[in-house]
């Protein structure tokens, strides 16, 4: 069930439910994560800020989609022991100030269990901060910069790979297929200027040499200077660090100018949002991807998410919504093992102690170890808007 806001009504109206369902809840502790059991006599508390609208929409969108398909169907066989899932959002506008701001209200007004699947690096780095400041486990942030996968950090939790990963799996795709010059664009903030760094080092490692690399602005208001900076140097492929519809409109932009390339795209992007945004120009799009296909027949994983989505009425599936449902079901996994008095505590516990497969999926946390999936798979867009291998 989702719940969206971004005033202070909304916080009122958490903290007043809060008071009245779970006054015997003690006050928040930290970073004594022992003592605070934020949860009320019948729903779990999760709360998540994101982009539900702007050029990061599509993406943030079919996340929540995807995670809100496994929290009903779970709600609707009731629950996790007694416990129903609450999971409501707060727009940042992809701010770090403001996602600051709401996760302290998340922490000190409505007191959720824990901060889930926190959308775009600079609001998960927020996030980030204050989770590992006051013991708030932040689960499964849709971003995959290697800032939240730094050893010692003790309340992150990730389970796919990260954007490092990706780009080297990249840069090798291309070594193996014998393209030797690349340039790359990237948004201009922490998540575009680590995934180059990252970029870099995989380029140096492997023979590459990237010509140029370029910023680019969220709100798109540099592509042109973007394209004509690693346009001149005519690159055999070009690889995008952006997620949602700015990667879109920098490909289309840079077609556009007439210029010819093969671009190489992570994760953090909608294949409908790609097709729609191009329609037939997608053709040859290479997409990396970090959870399994939400069309495949052989993962459990992906055919219990295709028999949710039909009972739903969901007719385009994405990759961004499995992995909102892969996520999901990693969080109801957790708090089952957590047992029937569910804690934050218990959930980091329960979350560092998980050696399992979700469906066909592996998990491989460990008290050492916060940040577990390796996989990574690379796919084209075909002429008919679908993906190839």
């Amino acid at each position: 069930m989702f719940f969206q806001g971004d005033g202070s009504w909304f916080y009122s109206f958490v903290a007043a439910w809060l008071h009245c369902c779970a006054c015997w809840a003690p006050p928040l502790a930290r970073p004594q994560v022992t003592k605070t059991p934020e949860v009320t006599k019948t729903k779990i508390l999760l709360a998540q800020s994101c982009q539900p609208s702007g050029p990061l929409e599509g993406i943030t969108r079919e996340v929540r989609q995807g995670a809100s398909l496994y929290f009903d169907h779970v709600n609707a066989k009731g629950g996790v022991f007694v416990f129903n899932f609450l999971f409501f959002f707060f727009y940042d506008a992809y701010d770090p100030k403001r996602a600051e701001a709401n996760t302290r209200h998340f922490i000190e007004d409505a007191k959720v269990l824990a901060l889930f699947q926190y959308a775009g690096t600079p609001p998960a780095l927020a996030g980030m901060a204050l989770a590992e400041q006051t013991g708030v486990p932040l689960i499964a942030p849709f971003t995959g910069s290697e800032e939240l996968r730094k050893p010692g950090l003790r309340y992150v939790f990730n389970i796919k790979a990260g954007y490092a990963t990706e780009l080297h799996a990249m840069i090798g795709h291309l070594a193996s297929v014998g393209l030797r010059s690349v340039a790359a664009v990237y948004l201009d903030n922490p998540f575009g200027t680590g995934g180059l760094a990252a970029l870099q080092a995989s380029a140096q490692a492997l023979g590459i040499q990237l010509l140029a690399s370029a910023p680019l602005d969220v709100a798109g208001a540099n592509l042109a200077q973007a394209v004509a900076e690693v346009g001149q140097h005519n690159p055999q492929a070009i690889i995008v660090i952006s997620a949602g519809k700015p990667s879109v409109d920098f490909i289309a932009a840079y077609q556009a100018s007439g210029r010819h390339t093969l671009f190489y795209v992570l994760s953090v992007i909608s294949n409908v949002q790609l097709v729609q945004g191009l329609g037939e120009r997608a053709r040859g799009v290479v997409v990396s991807q970090v959870v399994p296909s939400p069309w495949s027949a052989k993962l459990e994983l992906s055919r219990e998410f295709q028999r949710l989505a039909r009972a739903q009425g969901i007719e385009e599936l994405t990759f961004s919504q499995m992995e909102g449902f892969l996520s999901a079901k990693f969080l109801v996994e957790a708090l089952r093992r957590a047992g029937p008095h569910p804690t934050r505590a218990g959930l980091i516990q329960a979350m560092e102690n998980m050696q399992t497969s979700l469906g066909g999926y592996p998990i491989r946390l460990s008290p050492r170890e916060h940040s577990s999936g390796k996989f990574v798979d690379l796919l084209m867009f075909s002429k008919d808007g679908k993906f190839t291998r």
